[in-house]
């Protein structure tokens, strides 16, 4: 097993009452496996992915349970070990690439970013890394690109810089929360398309995370349900379009328009 949750609970306290995000919940990914994790706002599954990325704020909330990795607790490693697995072995990327990318670094700076922090590598070792990373997400001139600023590249493009930067390191786990939203259906298609590509060459377990559960359908082997800080369902994709236990569930399929339906 590549990542295993166990009863992960977040308590913020930086409020007159406490509020729980994630209550009890269990989640485990296998290698080279797309998981998907559907729900609406306030249904905590961004929360879940940051804990797992080693993101979420350390004052002002509680934290329990384990998020075991490679024999490492993320929840609670001191931040030095934490800070070796980060851009590195689990990498997220993003719902707006202009709040994530630097305006005044150029493109290929802030692609090899965790390469200058976890590797040795030369100047031009990380040159070649990085354009072949934007070449393996389908971007055109990528030697161009490298030298270019994140305002000169549109909004499908500055998103596949953010998909390259996470994939430079060959990260064993890439979580990607919510960033096909800002797209227009196209783009989305165009990477989701990617993301496919990524999981097959790289074996890179991708953990997609979405209010859209028509596109999350599209993508993963498997999908987890959740609502108010819960897991509602989860299960094998088919198993979960074609034969949902949960009435939420069955209301999120039965709102997916019909143009969307998945072909399963």
């Amino acid at each position: 097993m590549l990542l295993e949750m166990k009863h992960l609970n977040i308590e913020f306290h930086n409020r007159t009452i406490p509020e729980t995000v994630v209550h009890d919940l269990n989640l485990a990914i296998k290698e080279g496996e797309m998981i998907g994790i559907v729900g609406e706002s306030g249904s905590g599954k961004t929360m879940t992915a940051l804990a797992i990325a080693g993101l979420l704020p350390r004052h002002g909330m509680q934290k329990s349970g384990e998020i075991q990795f490679q024999n490492t607790d993320l929840l609670h490693c001191d931040r030095k070990k934490l800070r070796s697995i980060q851009g590195k072995d689990i990498t997220m990327v993003f719902q707006e690439p202009m709040t994530s990318l630097n305006p005044v670094k150029k493109i290929g700076w802030q692609v090899e970013e965790c390469l200058r922090v976890h590797t040795d590598l030369t100047k031009s070792e990380r040159y070649q890394k990085a354009v072949t990373a934007l070449a393996d997400v389908e971007l055109k001139e990528p030697e161009k690109i490298y030298h270019m600023y994140p305002h000169q590249l549109s909004g499908g493009m500055r998103q596949r810089v953010m998909i390259a930067a996470a994939i430079v390191s060959n990260p064993q786990l890439l979580i990607a929360d919510e960033i096909t939203t800002a797209l227009d259906v196209t783009i989305q298609a165009q990477i989701v398309k990617l993301l496919k590509k990524i999981n097959k060459l790289q074996n890179t377990a991708i953990l997609f995370i979405s209010h859209d559960l028509s596109l999350v359908g599209r993508i993963c082997d498997r999908v987890i349900v959740m609502k108010d800080g819960y897991m509602v369902e989860e299960g094998p994709t088919d198993q979960i379009y074609l034969h949902a236990k949960e009435e939420y569930t069955k209301k999120l399929i039965a709102a997916i328009p019909k143009c969307e339906k998945i072909q399963l």
